[in-house]
């Protein structure tokens, strides 16, 4: 009896821990449950976290650093926006929504989101299967690949999959970043030339077609073309710092108008609307075109996050800024759905406008909220003068 009672005691002890043993697990998993929704959660307070921090100190540099960035970010957004075949004012509405947003909820301080020449010239070779540039649909499905960048972006980002940058090797980035330059160089070609040749994203045929209609070369937009390049690398040697860019192209339009090029057939940007960026109907695509641009767009985010990555370490490898890819991931996704929405198209972090910006002081990701709102305010006030930029200069 007396073994009886010490087995049936002790079962009861060791059912009775198993209880509690399952109890503690189940507590368990609802708690990391329960913490991996707040480590998702607190990729979107961003913005409280930075504000937070911010002193009255960082104001003046970050201001500084902001004009400085503007002043580089309005001729290139527009520029980029035509490698993409998209109107200019395409290219400054990403490049104001890009700047805030990823800025409010990116990871460093001096990275500088926004249109980027490999991510426009990808957008191109995307839209081109699908659409005719030109078209008020190649517009709507500008909008629609970056919100489908975007969402791959945040989906990466809350999954904690920013590790997987570091898989991608320096050989790639520098040979995809060397042939966007030779495509992009050689599309700009048509526009520097005023050649009457149509975009494609073949190397093979944009050159078949530029020799074909060779003859046909415009010499007052080749001239206008070169003295313009002739003069942003006389500013770059004179020094760096100079916004050579800007300065060259506010040139190019006075002589467009004082030597009256319009009537010898340089062609020009022409009138930007004034307003803030509209709402796009992306709710109208139909869902096949959805389907298929899916595909390009991971192609694009790829590319677009890794470039972004690349950038931000290099950049705080000199700060000594310990950078959060998820975080990075959350900013530039919520850029690109909110650039799309608003009718712009994808984005990514740029080189040479985060170089900019850390040369002349940033001390926070708010210098990159403060360009967003400069370039805004020069589009409501100054949009109409960006009209006589030729396009020979921007190509």
């Amino acid at each position: 009896l007396d073994v009886r009672f010490l087995i049936i005691h002790h079962t009861k002890i060791y059912m009775l821990k198993c209880e509690r043993y399952r109890t503690f697990l189940a507590d368990k998993n609802q708690i990391m449950n329960l913490a991996k929704v707040s480590d998702s959660t607190k990729y979107f307070a961003r913005p409280v976290h930075i504000l937070r921090d911010y002193r009255p100190a960082y104001v003046r540099p970050d201001l500084i650093a902001a004009l400085t960035v503007a002043v580089v970010l309005i001729p290139q957004a527009i520029a980029y926006a035509l490698i993409a075949e998209l109107p200019p004012q395409i290219g400054l509405y990403a490049a104001i929504i890009a700047s805030i947003v990823a800025g409010l909820w990116g990871s460093s301080n001096q990275l500088h989101s926004g249109p980027v020449n490999a991510v426009s010239l990808l957008v191109l070779s995307s839209l081109l299967t699908v659409a005719s540039p030109g078209t008020a649909e190649f517009l709507l499905l500008a909008g629609l690949l970056a919100v489908l960048v975007g969402i791959i972006s945040l989906l990466l980002g809350l999954a904690r999959l920013g590790v997987l940058v570091n898989f991608v090797s320096d050989s790639v980035i520098v040979g995809f970043t060397a042939g966007a330059g030779i495509l992009i160089a050689t599309n700009q070609l048509r526009h520097l030339l005023r050649l009457n040749v149509s975009s494609s994203p073949e190397l093979a045929t944009t050159l078949e077609n530029l020799g074909l209609h060779l003859p046909e070369t415009h010499w007052p937009s080749l001239i206008l073309g070169m003295g313009t390049v002739a003069l942003i690398l006389i500013f770059r040697q004179i020094n760096p710092r100079i916004p050579g860019a800007l300065i060259t192209m506010v040139l190019a339009g006075m002589i467009f108008v004082v030597l009256d090029l319009g009537n010898q057939g340089v062609s020009i940007v022409g009138n930007l609307p004034k307003g803030l960026p509209p709402l796009n109907q992306i709710l109208t695509i139909p869902t096949d075109l959805i389907a298929k641009l899916s595909s390009k767009a991971i192609a694009i985010t790829a590319i677009a996050l890794v470039e972004t990555m690349s950038i931000a370490r290099s950049i705080a490898s000199q700060t000594r800024q310990r950078l959060d890819s998820n975080q990075e991931f959350v900013g530039q996704g919520l850029a690109n759905i909110a650039g799309g929405l608003f009718s712009g198209y994808p984005t990514a972090g740029s080189f040479t406008r985060t170089a900019v910006n850390y040369q002349a002081g940033a001390r926070t990701s708010i210098s990159s909220v403060f360009t967003g709102l400069i370039v805004l305010f020069a589009v409501l006030s100054l949009g109409g003068y960006a009209g006589f930029i030729p396009l020979p200069a921007l190509a």
